[in-house]
């Protein structure tokens, strides 16, 4: 089985999706489309290539801003200005169907492929990430996210670290 992960589009079947989550569900089924129509966000999602429209999972990337300084881990502050410009994974989803066959890793790696290509384009220092749970922060810290002090649902890894 070959599979890809590709830009949304209008032949992607969004309404079968179901990821076990309302609102992940609800956010792609009646609002990705719309993002990508604004250039608020971009949605990717993973498909088999046999069977193209259906999505096994997805994720979304937006620009977060500017974040201050002062909120990262203490280890990230050094040499930094008041304010550096972040992105954010906004939404990571598997399919229930799906779930325990690794796809949320090939997702998350994808996405930070991504964001490190835009950061060499047009700049960015950090990728941020806001868990739903503490099981799924602990899901982003094996890949190197780190906690902000303030909220242990918020992380952040520096884009250079991203392999």
């Amino acid at each position: 089985m070959a599979f890809s992960i590709l830009s949304l589009d209008q032949a992607h079947d969004l309404k079968s999706f179901n990821c076990g989550n309302t609102a992940l569900n609800t956010w792609l089924q009646n609002t990705s489309r719309q993002h990508q129509k604004k250039n608020i966000s971009r949605t990717f999602v993973l498909v088999q290539d046999e069977s193209p429209a259906t999505i096994l999972g997805y994720y979304a990337l937006a620009i977060r801003g500017l974040t201050m300084t002062e909120a990262l881990p203490q280890n990230m502050k050094k040499s930094l200005p008041l304010n550096v410009p972040t992105m954010t994974l906004a939404r990571l989803a598997v399919s229930i169907k799906e779930q325990r066959k690794g796809y949320g890793e090939r997702l998350l790696l994808d996405a930070m492929k991504r964001v490190k290509t835009a950061s060499r384009l047009i700049g960015g220092g950090f990728l941020f990430v806001d868990a739903k749970d503490i099981k799924l922060a602990g899901f982003y810290a094996r890949y190197g996210f780190v906690a902000l002090p303030s909220d242990p649902l918020i992380l952040v890894m520096p884009i250079e670290k991203i392999p």
